[in-house]
């Protein structure tokens, strides 16, 4: 018997051993991949940024200046959704000033405004001076946005074309005006 309980002994203290050296193996992990949730808490002395959630709405002033020196302003609101479509649809246009709720664009146009088309006149001043009228020169006012040009001399056929007022029927026409009755020959 007492070899029996040496061999049951010894069975135990293998058993043990090989469960501890079993055991040592590192444990295995189960990683939790349930969608986790930060929830963030507001300091008092948070920093404010300029970034506006979207869409940003802008004020976009359009200032368009045509070769007989008027300027037309247009103003309008915009809703942007995206910054890239905005600044791509003002591609031809030139930035010149731009604040947080409001982008002003301007450009040239290589013509003459709609209110010479439909109004411009022709004429001389009283110091003889070529200049575009809004209206015929006798009923009508100098354009303050056309600068007066010095006329040739002229004969008085042409000087009393003038005095009538030529009506500005296009761009083309404009330029052949000018250069027809100036000393300078262009705008």
């Amino acid at each position: 018997m007492k070899r029996w309980a040496l061999i049951v002994g010894l069975a135990i203290g293998f058993a043990v051993i090989s469960y501890t050296i079993i055991d040592q193996t590192p444990p295995k992990t189960v990683k939790d991949n349930t969608p986790q949730r930060t929830i963030q808490v507001k300091e008092e002395n948070a920093v404010k940024t300029l970034v506006k959630p979207e869409p940003l709405k802008l004020t976009v002033i359009l200032k368009e200046h045509y070769i007989d020196g008027v300027m037309e302003t247009t103003r309008k609101e915009e809703t942007i959704w995206s910054m890239m479509d905005f600044w791509a649809s003002y591609e031809d246009w030139t930035l010149e000033d731009q604040q947080l709720d409001r982008v002003v664009f301007e450009r040239k146009v290589e013509d003459i405004s709609p209110l010479t088309k439909q109004q411009g006149y022709f004429g001389l001043t009283n110091d003889g001076e070529l200049a575009v009228f809004q209206g015929v020169p006798n009923e009508g006012k100098v354009m303050e946005s056309f600068k007066p040009v010095p006329i040739k001399p002229l004969e008085s056929k042409r000087e009393s074309e003038l005095k009538d007022g030529i009506k500005i029927k296009n761009y083309r026409h404009f330029e052949q005006v000018v250069r027809q009755y100036s000393e300078q020959g262009e705008v």
